[in-house]
């Protein structure tokens, strides 16, 4: 569990699926303007096996995919991942969504500030967040909280009908002498 000022970040739990479900549900339209994965998720059976095969990458050191929580009352809002770990130069991406009506309240700065803390304390040297270039909402977060757009690729994600430009944001730990 990691702790921020008004937010917890949880290992996820199957007891979730059926929440996570409703909120991918009812948020489906706008999620699914930016991000690959709703249309895979069409029933509480789709969003067990996910979290199942989180769970197993959890326990792999593969991936850690997180729930955010309101402190005030414990509510589910989304999640903030640790996606494509590369252990032998201590860089990963974070990934994250949030039900919209969560969205503009500074809950995914906090879990991403308090997350990245504890990250780079575990020795990780370089954080990264990808984002579809038309997603200026996703694109804002990252430079608020101090990341440095390094890239945009160009034509590299698979959105229907086409393909569109991908924005690659870093953050380094501080005292890494070697940057």
């Amino acid at each position: 569990m990691i702790d921020g000022t008004r937010i917890t970040l949880r290992r996820h739990e199957e007891s979730l699926a059926a929440t996570m479900f409703e909120y991918i549900d009812r948020d489906r339209e706008r999620l699914a303007r930016f991000l690959p994965w709703p249309p895979m998720i069409q029933s509480v059976g789709d969003e067990l096996d996910y979290l199942q095969d989180t769970l197993r990458q959890w326990n792999a050191c593969t991936l850690f995919d997180f729930g955010i929580f309101r402190k005030e009352d414990a509510l589910y809002m989304g999640n903030l991942g640790v996606h494509t770990i590369a252990w032998e130069s201590r860089r990963c991406e974070l990934g994250y969504w949030i039900l919209g009506n969560f969205e503009g309240h500074g809950y995914m700065g906090e879990a991403i500030t308090a997350l990245e803390s504890v990250l780079f304390e575990l020795g990780f040297q370089c954080l990264e967040i990808r984002c579809d270039a038309l997603n200026q909402r996703s694109a804002n977060l990252p430079q608020r909280l101090g990341y440095t757009l390094e890239a945009t690729l160009r034509t590299e994600l698979k959105a229907s009908p086409s393909y569109r430009d991908t924005m690659v944001f870093t953050k380094r730990r501080l005292d890494d002498a070697s940057l």
